[in-house]
């Protein structure tokens, strides 16, 4: 092997190695003199999935191309997976969505008297295979509605939401069970809560869940009204209730932005958290147009 061949070796294997060490290796050591065996094994879990290993790849051959010469690329693909890197961390995600989801005040304090109707919003459930309703990711928004109705805070509840229009030869394939009002009322009758109590408010999204709401006075006019959902939904919920004109106390359920003490799995990447941020832009988005 001539010089120059192993010059070339080595101008690949020093970068890849030191990358790996810094990424890998480290992280790995750490968490295992830290916090034991258990976390280790979660970080390696974490670091064989598609996003972590391809951002590890994108610092690899960055860092590579740049040693080559083809620097403007290599440091192009180096800092976008950095970047990539931090926007999927928990640490930084996980901190921005604590901060989103604090934006509306008082939606967390204790309820001294118990509200006239309690306003659920759509989308915390869906159908199992076996037909019947099931909480979903955002469960928590049906879920602590009854826990509020049960424990007195609530005389009514009110949920949302009806499945989308679909027309042409998709048309009828829906039925009824799949609204997400229907689906939250069933799962509340389950858990004993009386049929009488409960209304049904129709909407496709939360702009027209708001019009329905709006054309229901009855729900919220000289009443002790409040609307419940998602603590990351609920700073565009409330802004278009405001717009609509309708006075309701914010109350905040299915929070996202954890919290807990600093470990090293933190800073590793992770699918679920790029979602996290989707959901904040997509708020964001919501807000800015005024839907």
């Amino acid at each position: 092997m001539t010089l120059e061949s192993r010059e070339t070796n080595r101008g690949w294997f020093r970068p890849a190695f030191s990358i790996l060490l810094l990424t890998v290796a480290l992280p790995i050591a750490a968490t295992a003199v830290v916090s034991g065996k258990s976390s280790v094994e979660k970080m390696l879990t974490n670091m064989v999935q598609p996003l972590f290993l391809a951002i590890v790849a994108g610092l690899v051959f960055g860092v590579i191309l740049s040693r080559r010469g083809e620097r403007g690329i290599g440091w192009m693909l180096a800092c976008g997976a950095c970047v990539v890197w931090i926007l999927s961390s928990h640490l930084f995600v996980s901190a921005l969505m604590r901060a989103w989801e604090s934006s509306v005040p008082n939606a967390s304090q204790p309820i001294q008297e118990p509200f006239d109707y309690l306003i659920v919003l759509g989308g915390g459930t869906n159908i199992a295979p076996d037909g019947r309703a099931q909480f979903g990711a955002a469960g928590d928004r049906a879920g602590y509605a009854a826990r509020l109705f049960l424990n007195g805070k609530t005389r009514r509840l009110v949920t949302t939401g009806d499945t989308l229009t679909v027309t042409g030869t998709l048309a009828g394939a829906y039925q009824q069970q799949d609204d997400p009002s229907q689906q939250t009322k069933k799962i509340w009758m389950e858990l004993g809560i009386p049929e009488d109590v409960i209304s049904e408010l129709a909407g496709q999204n939360t702009s027209s869940e708001m019009a329905s709401l709006k054309n229901h006075p009855e729900y919220w006019q000289d009443k002790r009204c409040a609307i419940l959902t998602s603590a990351f939904h609920l700073p565009r919920a409330m802004q278009l209730a405001a717009q609509a004109g309708i006075p309701a106390t914010p109350i905040a359920a299915d929070y996202r932005g954890g919290s807990g003490p600093l470990t090293v799995n933190q800073f590793i990447p992770e699918a679920e958290e790029l979602m996290k941020l989707q959901y904040i832009i997509k708020e964001w988005i919501g807000m800015q147009i005024g839907r």
